[in-house]
């Protein structure tokens, strides 16, 4: 080596990069301008014999020399960088290849997009984080970035350099934990990681937690993968979607999350969405991977674009509370994505942690995840999972297991702003999504707004009310009456929140049932009917197989008419969220299990008078207490007999009579039957 190119190698970090331990490979790597007007061109290529400039424009190349014996090399070349350059790389085996050196592209992101991602305001992260195939000063390749803090180094390896992190070592933006690098050559379907070297000098491979493709395989590689491709063909349907979400639209969701959505069952889903009368569909992921929420994302595409032009909104499953261990856990060899104090951080019972949703960066990664998805699949809505454990530092741990946060409170105030700031930024992003709560505590205003202190859902699933009228229904039908304010009891609490009624699979209904086999169908037909027309819009957890079994069938059928009942008629959905859609006329009839009520729509005298009877007694001549003098006709009954019923139902419209009942000055006499719900619809008589 010359004196004079001796002179020009920072030794220092040219002993970073061959022990790996360079994070600011750019500063010494590539071509820099020295003095005299000439460029100095340094690689690192471990196992090569010998390696060559080939600069454009030029026949000769310049060859360069072995700096260190590791593998490092040097030449002075003549030429004033900028120029662009090859490297013909001849190694020990005989092999020669020419490639792009990745040290002599400039970054491609920029300060103020790292500065907005440390403040937790980058929601687009997806587009600067990851892989991402483009082309920069007219060369193909892949722009690879992670976020890694406290990383000593960080390389990107893969097939592309067999796993080698000696090679590809990561340029830490800006000072910021933000490595990047520009890969030429690498093309989409490559598999890669990210490798990890810590201060302490340990080394290890983590997937990328950007990814939007990955080996279906426990601990595979991410794969490149441009999702700008998947497009979803619906633009007609996001014209109308503000409408058919709104407020006062009927909702009925099924929930599919049982089901595999690349696998055979989608079109026996389809068939069951479409033709049962379902207004809305939600799925879930089968990844635990964020950005990966299906492992064929085209056949997804597919999927939903399907389902909207039937008409189906489509609902994703949104599990981001929490993350398993081995993923995200200790990402740079410490807590980065989960909170430092292990008590705040792990899952009791699971090999999992938590977010630490009090971190910028962490807040980012997430919000910008919702983005992605609302973005690239046009999902009409996101149900978080898992809030009860997002919102109490205490849930499901022992006593001493937790750790309170600032006034020794049990809330989770993080959290808590997280999910403000997630539905702030959601609604902004498009006002016609929805976002509903799964959770299952008393946490209060959930579903109120934002700037009035609420979490700014759009609904809460209420499992309250499943729990509530499923512990009155276990008990024999001969022994309810001494539990029937148990019965009534969620009217009390249906109108604290905007909830969404859920109800559980048949068999799983059928389990908590008592009697015998017709009894329990007659409490299971009942509570369906019952969980129709009651105010709150729905979401149904039933298993879609067909069955031969008659009773199921009477099931299914039933299933099929009240959802009519529900969806075609407006007293029974437009004010779901307000208490003007309800009135009582009897919740006293203990004896008897009986209630009855109103369900108003926003017309005058547009309203459904509904008798619900939870005995198994049957009633020909049941007076009850009716809203206004006129005809009342029957428009369901879950006794009739085409859902395998006894068919004891009112078969003409029952005129009103002025006789006082329930506190009311008209009434009518109708046959009730047995474990039943009836439905009149009523028209007021003229006033003379």
């Amino acid at each position: 080596m010359t004196k004079k190119l001796y002179n020009l190698m920072d030794w220092a970090e040219i002993e970073a990069v061959t022990y790996s331990e360079e994070d600011h490979p750019k500063a010494v790597l590539g071509a820099h301008p020295v003095r005299g007007g000439q460029t100095l061109v340094t690689a690192y290529v471990p196992d090569a014999k010998d390696v060559s400039v080939m600069i454009k424009g030029l026949k000769t190349p310049v060859k360069m020399e072995l700096a260190d014996d590791d593998g490092y090399f040097a030449a002075l070349c003549k030429n004033k960088e900028p120029f662009e350059y090859d490297l013909k790389i001849e190694y020990e085996n005989g092999e020669t290849k020419t490639v792009k050196d990745p040290y002599a592209f400039p970054d491609t992101i920029t300060n103020r997009e790292i500065l907005k991602l440390n403040s937790g305001i980058n929601y687009r992260a997806y587009e600067i984080l990851g892989s991402h195939a483009m082309t920069v000063e007219g060369v193909k390749g892949v722009r690879f970035a992670v976020w890694a803090p406290n990383a000593m180094r960080v390389s990107v390896v893969g097939d592309f350099n067999d796993w080698d992190g000696r090679l590809l070592q990561m340029d830490r933006l800006y000072d910021t934990g933000v490595f990047e690098l520009f890969v030429p050559g690498i093309e989409e379907g490559a598999k890669y990681k990210y490798e990890i070297k810590l201060y302490s000098g340990l080394t290890f491979m983590k997937a990328d937690p950007y990814a939007t493709l990955s080996e279906d395989k426990e601990d595979g590689a991410s794969i490149v993968h441009d999702s700008h491709k998947l497009v979803v063909h619906d633009d007609k349907w996001l014209e109308e979607r503000g409408r058919v979400q709104a407020d006062n639209r009927p909702v009925i969701i099924y929930d599919a999350r049982g089901y595999d959505l690349s696998k055979k069952s989608v079109k026996e889903i389809q068939d069951t969405v479409t033709s049962k009368g379902y207004t809305h569909i939600l799925i879930r992921s089968c990844e635990d991977d964020l950005y990966i929420p299906s492992k064929d994302p085209s056949d997804l595409v597919s999927f939903v674009e399907s389902m909207h032009r039937k008409g189906i909104a489509v609902i994703y499953s949104w599990r981001m509370a929490s993350f398993e261990s081995a993923r995200l856990g200790l990402y740079d060899g410490t807590a980065v994505f989960e909170d430092a104090d292990d008590m705040r951080a792990y899952v009791p019972g699971e090999d999992r942690k938590y977010f630490n949703l009090g971190r910028n960066e962490v807040r980012n990664y997430l919000i910008a995840n919702a983005i992605f998805l609302l973005d690239t699949f046009h999902f009409d809505g996101l149900m978080i999972n898992e809030v009860s454990r997002m919102l109490y530092l205490d849930h499901g741990k022992q006593e001493s297991g937790w750790t309170p946060n600032m006034y020794g409170g049990n809330e989770n105030l993080d959290a808590i702003d997280f999910l403000k700031q997630l539905n702030n930024v959601l609604h902004k992003y498009s006002q016609d999504i929805l976002t509903i709560s799964d959770d299952d505590t008393a946490f209060h205003d959930i579903t109120g707004k934002v700037d009035e202190d609420g979490l700014g859902f759009d609904y809460k699933i209420n499992h309250g009310w499943l729990r509530d009228i499923l512990g009155y229904m276990r008990f024999d039908p001969l022994s309810r009456s001494g539990h029937y304010n148990e019965l009534c009891f969620p009217m009390i609490y249906q109108y604290n929140e905007r909830f969404i009624q859920p109800l559980s699979d048949i068999m799983d209904i059928w389990n908590e049932m008592p009697g015998d086999r017709d009894e329990k169908f007659g409490n299971i037909k009942a509570l369906l009917a019952f969980f129709m027309v009651y105010p709150g819009k729905k979401l149904i957890s039933f298993d879609i197989k067909e069955s031969k079994d008659p009773d199921i069938q009477g099931v299914y059928e039933l299933l099929h008419d009240a959802s009519d009942l529900y969806v075609k008629n407006e007293a029974l959905h437009s004010k779901d969220m307000t208490s003007e859609g309800f009135e009582w006329i009897n919740n006293i009839s203990a004896r008897e299990n009986i209630l009855v009520f109103i369900r108003k729509g926003s017309k005058k005298d547009d309203g459904l008078v509904v008798v619900v009877n939870l005995e198994n007694v049957p009633r020909k001549q049941y007076k009850i207490g009716v809203p206004k003098a006129g005809k009342y006709t029957e428009v369901f009954n879950s006794d009739d007999e085409k859902y395998d019923g006894f068919g004891f139902i009112n078969k003409t419209p029952v005129m009103s009579s002025k006789d006082e009942c329930d506190k009311r000055n008209d009434s009518i006499k109708i046959k009730v039957a047995p474990l039943s719900v009836t439905v009149f619809r009523y028209n007021p008589a003229k006033e003379s």
